[in-house]
Protein backbone atom coordinates (compact mmCIF):
# COMPACT_ATOMS: atom_id res chain seq x y z
CA UNK A 1 0.00 0.00 0.00
CA UNK A 2 1.37 3.39 -1.00
CA UNK A 3 2.24 6.07 1.56
CA UNK A 4 1.61 8.75 -1.06
CA UNK A 5 -1.92 10.16 -0.89
CA UNK A 6 -1.69 11.25 -4.54
CA UNK A 7 -1.54 7.57 -5.54
CA UNK A 8 -4.42 6.46 -3.29
CA UNK A 9 -8.09 5.91 -4.16
CA UNK A 10 -10.67 5.65 -1.38
CA UNK A 11 -14.11 4.30 -2.24
CA UNK A 12 -17.02 4.51 0.20
CA UNK A 13 -20.41 2.87 0.21
CA UNK A 14 -23.23 5.38 0.75
CA UNK A 15 -26.22 4.03 2.72
CA UNK A 16 -25.28 2.86 6.17
CA UNK A 17 -21.66 3.88 5.66
CA UNK A 18 -21.30 7.49 4.53
CA UNK A 19 -24.82 8.46 5.63
CA UNK A 20 -28.08 7.23 7.08
CA UNK A 21 -31.28 8.00 5.19
CA UNK A 22 -33.42 10.29 7.31
CA UNK A 23 -30.42 11.52 9.31
CA UNK A 24 -28.02 12.77 6.66
CA UNK A 25 -24.22 12.90 6.40
CA UNK A 26 -22.19 13.45 9.57
CA UNK A 27 -20.29 16.75 9.39
CA UNK A 28 -17.10 14.91 10.34
CA UNK A 29 -17.35 12.94 7.11
CA UNK A 30 -17.89 16.05 4.98
CA UNK A 31 -14.97 17.93 6.56
CA UNK A 32 -12.53 15.02 6.52
CA UNK A 33 -13.27 14.10 2.91
CA UNK A 34 -12.50 17.71 2.00
CA UNK A 35 -9.24 17.50 3.95
CA UNK A 36 -8.28 14.18 2.33
CA UNK A 37 -8.90 15.54 -1.18
CA UNK A 38 -7.01 18.77 -0.42
CA UNK A 39 -4.02 16.63 0.55
CA UNK A 40 -4.13 14.93 -2.85
CA UNK A 41 -6.14 11.79 -2.16
CA UNK A 42 -8.79 10.55 -4.56
CA UNK A 43 -12.19 9.98 -2.95
CA UNK A 44 -15.38 8.62 -4.50
CA UNK A 45 -18.46 6.49 -3.84
CA UNK A 46 -19.55 2.95 -4.66
CA UNK A 47 -23.29 2.51 -4.28
CA UNK A 48 -26.44 0.89 -5.57
CA UNK A 49 -27.90 4.34 -6.15
CA UNK A 50 -28.23 5.89 -9.60
CA UNK A 51 -26.95 9.11 -11.14
CA UNK A 52 -29.65 11.49 -9.87
CA UNK A 53 -29.85 9.97 -6.39
CA UNK A 54 -26.12 10.37 -5.74
CA UNK A 55 -26.05 13.75 -7.49
CA UNK A 56 -28.06 15.26 -4.65
CA UNK A 57 -25.05 14.85 -2.36
CA UNK A 58 -22.27 16.09 -4.62
CA UNK A 59 -22.74 19.66 -3.37
CA UNK A 60 -21.80 18.37 0.09
CA UNK A 61 -19.30 15.64 -0.68
CA UNK A 62 -16.27 16.48 -2.78
CA UNK A 63 -15.72 13.65 -5.25
CA UNK A 64 -12.26 13.76 -6.80
CA UNK A 65 -12.80 10.63 -8.91
CA UNK A 66 -15.71 9.17 -10.94
CA UNK A 67 -18.32 7.29 -8.91
CA UNK A 68 -19.28 3.60 -9.06
CA UNK A 69 -23.07 3.58 -9.32
CA UNK A 70 -25.88 0.99 -9.55
CA UNK A 71 -23.66 -1.59 -7.79
CA UNK A 72 -21.06 -1.37 -10.55
CA UNK A 73 -23.29 -1.05 -13.61
CA UNK A 74 -22.35 2.60 -14.21
CA UNK A 75 -19.14 4.60 -13.79
CA UNK A 76 -20.11 8.27 -13.79
CA UNK A 77 -17.96 11.40 -13.66
CA UNK A 78 -19.90 14.14 -11.85
CA UNK A 79 -17.25 16.73 -12.67
CA UNK A 80 -17.85 16.17 -16.39
CA UNK A 81 -21.49 15.00 -16.12
CA UNK A 82 -20.50 12.02 -18.24
CA UNK A 83 -21.10 8.24 -18.22
CA UNK A 84 -17.71 6.54 -18.58
CA UNK A 85 -18.89 2.92 -18.45
CA UNK A 86 -22.30 1.22 -18.43
CA UNK A 87 -23.84 -2.25 -18.35
CA UNK A 88 -27.52 -2.98 -19.02
CA UNK A 89 -29.74 -6.04 -18.74
CA UNK A 90 -30.82 -7.85 -21.90
CA UNK A 91 -34.56 -7.77 -22.78
CA UNK A 92 -34.91 -11.42 -21.74
CA UNK A 93 -34.78 -10.28 -18.13
CA UNK A 94 -38.49 -9.43 -18.40
CA UNK A 95 -39.34 -13.16 -18.31
CA UNK A 96 -37.48 -13.59 -15.02
CA UNK A 97 -38.95 -10.45 -13.46
CA UNK A 98 -42.48 -11.38 -14.56
CA UNK A 99 -42.14 -14.83 -12.95
CA UNK A 100 -40.93 -13.30 -9.68
CA UNK A 101 -43.81 -10.81 -9.71
CA UNK A 102 -46.31 -13.65 -10.27
CA UNK A 103 -44.90 -15.75 -7.42
CA UNK A 104 -44.65 -12.79 -5.04
CA UNK A 105 -47.79 -10.75 -5.82
CA UNK A 106 -47.18 -8.02 -3.23
CA UNK A 107 -43.48 -7.54 -3.90
CA UNK A 108 -42.42 -3.99 -4.79
CA UNK A 109 -40.48 -3.82 -8.07
CA UNK A 110 -38.40 -0.89 -9.28
CA UNK A 111 -36.23 -0.42 -12.39
CA UNK A 112 -33.25 1.87 -12.59
CA UNK A 113 -32.32 3.29 -16.00
CA UNK A 114 -29.53 5.87 -15.68
CA UNK A 115 -31.37 8.88 -14.20
CA UNK A 116 -34.86 7.35 -14.40
CA UNK A 117 -36.60 5.33 -11.71
CA UNK A 118 -39.59 3.27 -12.84
CA UNK A 119 -41.89 1.31 -10.55
CA UNK A 120 -43.46 -1.83 -12.01
CA UNK A 121 -45.30 -2.40 -8.75
CA UNK A 122 -45.59 -0.02 -5.82
CA UNK A 123 -45.75 -1.16 -2.21
CA UNK A 124 -44.96 0.55 1.09
CA UNK A 125 -41.25 -0.25 0.86
CA UNK A 126 -40.90 1.22 -2.63
CA UNK A 127 -42.99 4.21 -1.60
CA UNK A 128 -40.85 4.86 1.47
CA UNK A 129 -37.63 4.33 -0.48
CA UNK A 130 -38.56 6.91 -3.13
CA UNK A 131 -40.42 9.37 -0.89
CA UNK A 132 -37.75 9.73 1.80
CA UNK A 133 -35.10 10.33 -0.86
CA UNK A 134 -37.42 12.57 -2.94
CA UNK A 135 -36.76 10.38 -5.99
CA UNK A 136 -39.16 11.03 -8.91
CA UNK A 137 -40.70 7.72 -9.94
CA UNK A 138 -42.94 6.74 -12.87
CA UNK A 139 -45.39 3.85 -12.43
CA UNK A 140 -45.79 1.63 -15.48
CA UNK A 141 -46.19 -2.04 -16.39
CA UNK A 142 -43.51 -4.47 -17.45
CA UNK A 143 -44.65 -4.66 -21.08
CA UNK A 144 -44.49 -0.93 -21.77
CA UNK A 145 -41.29 -0.15 -19.83
CA UNK A 146 -38.42 0.79 -22.15
CA UNK A 147 -35.31 -1.43 -22.49
CA UNK A 148 -31.80 -0.74 -21.15
CA UNK A 149 -32.44 -1.47 -17.48
CA UNK A 150 -29.31 -1.13 -15.34
CA UNK A 151 -30.81 -3.11 -12.47
CA UNK A 152 -34.05 -4.34 -10.92
CA UNK A 153 -34.79 -3.65 -7.25
CA UNK A 154 -37.20 -5.87 -5.32
CA UNK A 155 -38.45 -4.48 -2.00
CA UNK A 156 -40.60 -5.89 0.78
CA UNK A 157 -40.51 -6.82 4.43
CA UNK A 158 -37.48 -8.79 5.58
CA UNK A 159 -39.22 -12.18 5.77
CA UNK A 160 -40.51 -11.84 2.20
CA UNK A 161 -37.04 -10.87 0.96
CA UNK A 162 -35.65 -13.94 2.72
CA UNK A 163 -38.15 -16.16 0.89
CA UNK A 164 -37.40 -14.39 -2.39
CA UNK A 165 -33.67 -14.99 -1.99
CA UNK A 166 -34.27 -18.69 -1.32
CA UNK A 167 -36.61 -18.91 -4.33
CA UNK A 168 -34.07 -17.30 -6.66
CA UNK A 169 -31.24 -19.53 -5.42
CA UNK A 170 -33.32 -22.63 -6.19
CA UNK A 171 -34.30 -21.33 -9.64
CA UNK A 172 -30.68 -20.55 -10.47
CA UNK A 173 -29.78 -24.21 -9.96
CA UNK A 174 -32.16 -25.42 -12.66
CA UNK A 175 -33.21 -22.57 -14.93
CA UNK A 176 -30.77 -21.07 -17.44
CA UNK A 177 -32.83 -17.88 -17.57
CA UNK A 178 -32.09 -17.19 -13.90
CA UNK A 179 -28.43 -18.19 -14.27
CA UNK A 180 -27.90 -15.35 -16.75
CA UNK A 181 -28.10 -12.73 -13.98
CA UNK A 182 -26.58 -11.95 -10.62
CA UNK A 183 -28.73 -11.35 -7.54
CA UNK A 184 -27.64 -9.64 -4.33
CA UNK A 185 -29.33 -8.66 -1.09
CA UNK A 186 -28.48 -5.02 -0.45
CA UNK A 187 -30.39 -4.47 2.81
CA UNK A 188 -32.87 -6.31 5.02
CA UNK A 189 -35.71 -5.15 2.75
CA UNK A 190 -34.01 -4.90 -0.67
CA UNK A 191 -32.91 -7.57 -3.15
CA UNK A 192 -31.44 -6.70 -6.55
CA UNK A 193 -31.00 -8.24 -10.00
CA UNK A 194 -27.91 -7.15 -11.95
CA UNK A 195 -26.09 -7.99 -15.20
CA UNK A 196 -23.89 -11.08 -14.82
CA UNK A 197 -20.51 -10.33 -13.30
CA UNK A 198 -21.43 -6.77 -12.38
CA UNK A 199 -20.86 -5.67 -8.79
CA UNK A 200 -19.00 -3.00 -6.87
CA UNK A 201 -15.72 -4.92 -7.25
CA UNK A 202 -16.01 -5.05 -11.04
CA UNK A 203 -16.79 -1.34 -10.88
CA UNK A 204 -13.62 -0.75 -8.87
CA UNK A 205 -11.57 -2.68 -11.44
CA UNK A 206 -13.06 -0.55 -14.22
CA UNK A 207 -12.42 2.64 -12.30
CA UNK A 208 -8.79 1.86 -11.45
CA UNK A 209 -8.21 1.11 -15.14
CA UNK A 210 -9.66 4.50 -16.08
CA UNK A 211 -7.57 6.31 -13.46
CA UNK A 212 -4.38 4.27 -13.86
CA UNK A 213 -4.26 3.36 -10.17
CA UNK A 214 -2.93 0.05 -8.85
CA UNK A 215 -5.53 -2.04 -7.04
CA UNK A 216 -3.17 -2.40 -4.08
CA UNK A 217 -3.48 1.37 -3.57
CA UNK A 218 -7.26 1.29 -3.18
CA UNK A 219 -9.19 1.49 0.08
CA UNK A 220 -12.86 0.51 0.39
CA UNK A 221 -15.28 1.00 3.28
CA UNK A 222 -18.78 -0.51 3.49
CA UNK A 223 -21.33 -1.95 5.85
CA UNK A 224 -23.32 -4.81 4.28
CA UNK A 225 -23.22 -8.03 2.26
CA UNK A 226 -23.35 -6.28 -1.12
CA UNK A 227 -20.01 -4.68 -0.20
CA UNK A 228 -18.19 -8.00 0.28
CA UNK A 229 -16.78 -8.27 -3.26
CA UNK A 230 -15.62 -4.65 -3.11
CA UNK A 231 -13.95 -5.15 0.27
CA UNK A 232 -12.21 -8.30 -0.93
CA UNK A 233 -10.96 -6.60 -4.10
CA UNK A 234 -9.55 -3.45 -2.49
CA UNK A 235 -5.98 -3.18 -1.25
CA UNK A 236 -7.26 -2.17 2.20
CA UNK A 237 -10.76 -2.96 3.48
CA UNK A 238 -12.78 -1.27 6.21
CA UNK A 239 -16.30 -1.37 7.62
CA UNK A 240 -18.31 0.80 9.97
CA UNK A 241 -19.24 -0.51 13.39
CA UNK A 242 -22.75 -1.62 12.34
CA UNK A 243 -21.47 -4.19 9.82
CA UNK A 244 -22.38 -7.85 10.48
CA UNK A 245 -19.77 -9.71 12.54
CA UNK A 246 -18.99 -12.14 9.73
CA UNK A 247 -17.95 -9.21 7.52
CA UNK A 248 -15.98 -7.52 10.30
CA UNK A 249 -13.92 -10.66 10.77
CA UNK A 250 -12.39 -10.42 7.29
CA UNK A 251 -11.48 -6.71 6.95
CA UNK A 252 -8.39 -4.68 7.84
CA UNK A 253 -10.04 -1.75 9.64
CA UNK A 254 -13.16 -1.53 11.80
CA UNK A 255 -14.17 2.12 12.01
CA UNK A 256 -16.70 3.76 14.29
CA UNK A 257 -20.45 3.92 13.64
CA UNK A 258 -21.88 5.48 10.50
CA UNK A 259 -23.44 8.48 12.25
CA UNK A 260 -20.38 8.79 14.49
CA UNK A 261 -18.26 9.63 11.43
CA UNK A 262 -16.85 6.19 10.71
CA UNK A 263 -15.70 7.25 7.24
CA UNK A 264 -13.92 10.27 8.75
CA UNK A 265 -12.18 8.06 11.30
CA UNK A 266 -10.86 5.79 8.55
CA UNK A 267 -9.68 8.73 6.41
CA UNK A 268 -7.92 10.31 9.38
CA UNK A 269 -6.09 7.04 9.97
CA UNK A 270 -4.95 6.97 6.33
CA UNK A 271 -3.83 10.60 6.54
CA UNK A 272 -1.94 9.95 9.76
CA UNK A 273 -0.24 6.85 8.34
CA UNK A 274 0.86 8.74 5.23
CA UNK A 275 2.14 11.97 6.75
CA UNK A 276 3.62 10.64 9.99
Amino acid sequence: MTKNLNEMLVVSDVDGTLLQVGYGIPKENIDTIEKFVDLGGKFTLATGRGIASVGKYTDWIRLSAPAILVNGAIIYDYNQNKVLSEYTLDPGVRIVVREIMDVFPHLGVELLMREKVIALRMNSEIHDHTAIEHIPVVLTDIDTAADDWNKVLFADKHDVITYLKEYVEKRQKHDERFKKYDFVQTSRSHFELLPKGVNKASGLVNLTGILGIDMENTVAIGDYYNDIELLNAAGVSAVVEEAPDEIKSSVDIIAGPCLGGGVAQMLNKLISDCIS
